[in-house]
């Protein structure tokens, strides 16, 4: 079987890390009301998704823990920036069972460079949980993988990034979505 990818511990919080508590400005952005596709649309003069890749991936272990799944196991990875005016300011990454894609979530395997979330908030049947959040550091594997992807402006200047992630639920499946906030984030206001 093939080894989870694993992180020495995991950070995540039910409570907002108290550096981004005292950063009004990411705490607004992690624990605002809408979804977060729609907020990053009302910041900013154009939004766009770009798919950095949709693909059978062992999920780390914390994050098969979320799904409910028994063990490490292939889920289905979904990964892409959202892109405000044309800066990368999240990185998102999406882990669900492949079983569950054909019964809870059709939609995935076709959504391309449309939002997640927008297909999310738009399904009555779709159930949020509550969010988690950590800082992580640039050893990270989510990080490093933000990294690589930012490979024309790299993260520098920064020791750890503000990320949220919540289970999304829909019938009797799981999707784990986790955002990190890039920093360039910084230079958007979020809405009230």
């Amino acid at each position: 079987m093939t080894e989870s990818p694993s992180y020495p511990r995991s950070l995540w919080r039910s409570a907002l890390p108290p550096a981004v508590v005292y950063d009004r400005h990411w705490a607004l952005w992690a624990v605002g009301a809408n979804s977060l596709t729609a907020r990053l649309r009302a910041a900013s003069s154009t939004f766009r998704v770009q798919l950095l890749g949709q693909k059978r991936a062992v999920p780390l272990r914390d994050e098969w823990r979320c799904l409910g799944m028994a063990g490490p196991a292939e889920t289905l990875a979904r990964e892409g920036l959202l892109i405000c005016d044309d800066i990368p300011v999240v990185y998102a990454h999406t882990i669900v069972h492949p079983r569950s894609v054909a019964l809870d979530w059709p939609f995935l395997k076709a959504l391309g460079t449309q939002p997640l979330g927008h297909s999310l908030f738009a399904d009555p049947r779709v159930a949020r949980g509550d969010f988690e959040f950590a800082l992580l550091d640039t050893h990270h594997p989510l990080v490093r993988r933000a990294h690589h992807a930012l490979s024309d402006a790299p993260i520098t200047g920064v020791e750890r990034l503000p990320a949220r992630r919540s289970v999304f639920r829909r019938g009797a499946s799981a999707m784990l979505v986790t955002e990190v906030f890039l920093p360039a984030l910084a230079g958007f206001k979020p809405p009230r």
